[in-house]
């Protein structure tokens, strides 16, 4: 076969991989666009690259450029040989991430005579983690990408330890909306001025891939949805949680998460609401993607249930209120291993939500005795409560629980900055009222009612 003219419009499969190093199994002089980390031949694939053995017919990659694969496969041999395509290995102890790393920092060097317009082109075709990595050499700036839960998702270049969160521009750097999070960019002043227009570019690729993931994933969740709710109510077989990722031993929690209450009763309000539900179910779809464990999600009222494989159930639950917006409160079920136990961890997690504080990610295994028998009474009975066992104006009900906080009149005095001899009048005042504090039976109506205050309040 001659060997046709390599141009700077053309990156041919064998030039590629000749250029990385790899051994050449099947030479193709097939042109080389871009480069898919996973079989994907619901896309058009003319001029893909794959690193992957894909499955099925074959047939359906018959344009592509060629395959990377770590050992010979005798089947895509011959498949490859009879359509032209290339087929190259590499060495076993290679790590595909550090493979697609470069072949896209190639695919740049080797295409860089094509312009901008290739640049860009390169960049649209690229996945995710050599993107960063092509924009870091076609610009010379150090690149972050940020999520909003404050986790760095990627980087190429010398970053900071510390990044911005929200979109914005200082001394040596520029932060730009990227739909999951920002693109953050670090470098000498002029450098970002003249970069600007690419980084922003770059930027809207992200945008526009976050919502092509945030669709397809919603496409998942609602199946996924779906199965939750029967299990919740009970109207769903447990094995159908193996679909999803949920096999035999698999430990998971189940949470429940409530926005920032939106005050109201007119159309506004509720309008409010259920828009801030959808927020919730799409940050929180967004973080147990990124995750990369099982989960499933679902809305019930404002509130979203969200179950998902746990490893750390405390940091988990706690990054993701921390991807949530401000003001949510989370409650979430102790760690279970069986599907027939979701409408317990539902319960669990109920109890949890309502003692959480907004801004709290609430375990229901580190929930307090006291508060959990009190969560089981409805708010009437709570408050009922309080009014029988704390009848005191404002001033003495504040100094009751500071000192209940403490238990010493010296500690309580400076907490309420106080003359001690001043505290010890207000508590012969509270005593008055509710009796010695010094009988346990007093002690413990005051503790309950207290308890039972602050689980209205939050």
């Amino acid at each position: 076969m001659p060997m046709p003219e390599f141009s700077q419009t053309s990156i041919t499969f064998l030039h590629l991989v000749q250029d990385l190093g790899l051994e050449v199994l099947v030479p193709s002089y097939r042109p080389v666009l871009y480069l898919l980390e996973g079989a994907k031949p619901l896309l058009p694939l003319e001029g893909a690259l794959l690193l992957t053995r894909p499955e099925g017919n074959l047939w359906r990659y018959r344009t592509a450029s060629g395959f990377l694969l770590p050992a010979p496969d005798p089947e895509l041999l011959e498949y490859a040989r009879k359509e032209g395509l290339g087929v190259a290995v590499y060495p076993p102890w290679l790590k595909r991430e550090e493979l697609a790393k470069a072949v896209a920092l190639r695919l740049f060097h080797l295409g860089s005579g094509l312009g901008m317009a290739g640049l860009l082109d390169l960049l649209l075709r690229l996945p995710e983690r050599p993107f960063l990595e092509v924009l870091y050499q076609a610009t010379g700036l150090a690149l972050a990408r940020v999520a909003p839960w404050e986790e760095v998702l990627g980087f190429a270049g010398p970053v900071p330890p510390q990044h911005p969160k929200e979109p914005g521009e200082g001394r040596g750097w520029l932060s730009l909306e990227a739909g999951e999070g920002v693109l953050v960019a670090y470098g000498e002043e002029e450098g970002l001025r003249q970069a600007r227009g690419l980084l922003e570019v770059a930027a809207r690729l992200l945008r526009v891939r976050a919502l092509e993931r945030s669709l397809e994933r919603m496409r998942e969740e609602s199946l996924g949805g779906a199965l939750l709710e029967g299990l919740i109510l009970g109207e769903a077989e447990p094995d159908r949680l193996f679909a999803f990722g949920f096999t035999e031993g698999v430990e998971w929690v189940l949470a429940l998460v409530e926005p920032k209450a939106v005050p109201g009763r007119h159309r506004l309000a509720e309008e409010q609401r259920r828009e801030a539900t959808l927020e919730l179910r799409r940050r929180a779809g967004t973080f147990l993607d990124r995750l990369g464990v099982p989960y499933l999600l679902t809305t019930r009222g404002n509130r979203l249930a969200a179950m998902w494989q746990v490893h750390n159930p405390k940091k988990e639950a706690q990054d993701l209120l921390s991807a949530l917006p401000p003001g949510s409160r989370l409650g979430y079920s102790a760690v279970h291993a069986a599907g027939d136990e979701v409408q317990n961890a539902y319960r669990e997690a109920l109890i949890a939500l309502k003692a959480a504080r907004a801004g709290e990610a609430l375990s229901f295994s580190g929930l307090d005795p006291v508060a959990f028998v009190l969560l089981q009474q409805s708010p009437e009975d709570l408050k009922a409560l309080v009014e029988r066992y704390l009848p005191l104006p404002p001033k003495l009900l504040k100094t009751l629980e500071v000192y209940m906080a403490t238990g010493s009149v010296e500690e309580a005095a400076s907490s309420l900055h106080i003359h001690p001899n001043t505290l010890r009048y207000r508590l012969k005042r509270i005593e008055a009222a509710l009796g010695s504090l010094s009988r346990p039976e007093v002690l413990a109506q005051v503790h309950l009612a207290l308890k039972a205050q602050d689980l209205l309040m939050g």
